[in-house]
């Protein structure tokens, strides 16, 4: 029996909690959001069986908001850990459904609205081979045309999102995606038994793209369901983050993704085109050129985890 199997047999001690569903969410610092969230989930037209909120140690009163909450909610559970990102509140987030024993995880971000028969469509519609999501909407409650339906790993000279879901596509009820986003993701258990828990290294920007990528590479696929669809709260925009400290995770983590994932080609040219164009196109200050170099060496040294269990074993 190899490592990983002792894993999956240790995390499964617990009797599997058929066809129930828990919802798993991280929050920080956005407990306004998190309230209107709360109701909308505590709304749906098909009832959870159990909510999971990793608090990634928010400063804002939301712990002590939740800690209300679970005077009339039973089935609201709170883990609170240092802030380890987006990454390290999914890995947290996952394990605990997962060992928890539920047999079906609907994850969830604190700054989106799921529409009220979101979870009805997305249980009606389960596929224990298929990780699906809601159609997503902008902030203004127009389709958000993001979720990408070809990610680009064999040629470095193009962008690494091929094509993404147009007004065409979304005539559809189901649409077949290379990557969906920790925004509203329906999942069976056997996806982390397959593949394991998200990479806890990523820390923000692109955790949930390397998951869906694990996935294809182990023969699952992912998919949109337009008949559910679920609303972000906030305006979408890349842009004010490339002259921020997270300039660093998003060329890393783009760079860490070719290496891990794209052909010959890509893992050793594309890394270099993404270089120069940060360099020369995306750089105002001489703290935009350190952070690039810093961001392209950590991501030119990435080393695949061995084991996805093995950060399990270790915390």
């Amino acid at each position: 029996m190899n490592k990983n199997q002792n894993i999956i047999d240790k995390l499964s001690d617990n009797k599997i909690l058929n066809e129930q569903v828990a919802i798993v969410l991280v929050t920080y610092n956005r407990l306004e959001l998190l309230k209107q969230l709360f109701e909308s989930l505590n709304s749906q037209t098909k009832q959870y069986d159990r909510l999971i909120v990793v608090n990634n140690s928010s400063t804002d009163g939301t712990l002590d908001w939740l800690e209300n909450q679970k005077q009339t909610n039973s089935k609201l559970i709170i883990v609170t850990q240092p802030n380890s990102g987006s990454s390290g509140g999914q890995y947290t987030a996952f394990r605990t459904a997962y060992e928890l024993g539920y047999e079906w995880i609907w994850e969830m971000d604190d700054d989106i609205l799921p529409n009220a028969n979101c979870l009805e469509e997305l249980f009606a519609n389960r596929d224990k081979n298929t990780i699906m999501a809601p159609l997503r909407l902008d902030n203004k409650g127009n389709i958000f045309y993001n979720e990408v339906t070809d990610i680009n790993l064999t040629n470095p000279f193009k962008s690494f999102w091929n094509k993404i879901i147009d007004e065409e596509s979304v005539k559809n009820k189901l649409i077949k995606v290379d990557g969906l986003t920790f925004e509203g993701a329906f999942f069976h258990r056997s996806v982390i038994s397959k593949i394991g828990l998200p990479d806890k290294r990523v820390f923000i920007f692109g955790d949930d793209t390397e998951y869906c990528l694990r996935a294809k590479k182990s023969g699952l696929n992912a998919a949109m369901i337009t008949t559910a669809n679920i609303q972000r709260l906030l305006e979408f925009n890349m842009e004010s983050q490339i002259h921020t400290p997270k300039r660093y995770y998003i060329i890393r983590n783009q760079i860490w993704m070719d290496r891990l994932y794209g052909n010959f080609a890509v893992r050793n040219i594309r890394p270099f085109i993404y270089l120069l164009k940060w360099l020369f196109q995306r750089s105002k200050h001489i703290d935009d050129i350190k952070i690039t170099f810093k961001a392209f060496i950590d991501g030119i040294v990435v080393k695949p985890l061995t084991d996805y269990y093995e950060q399990t074993i270790n915390n």
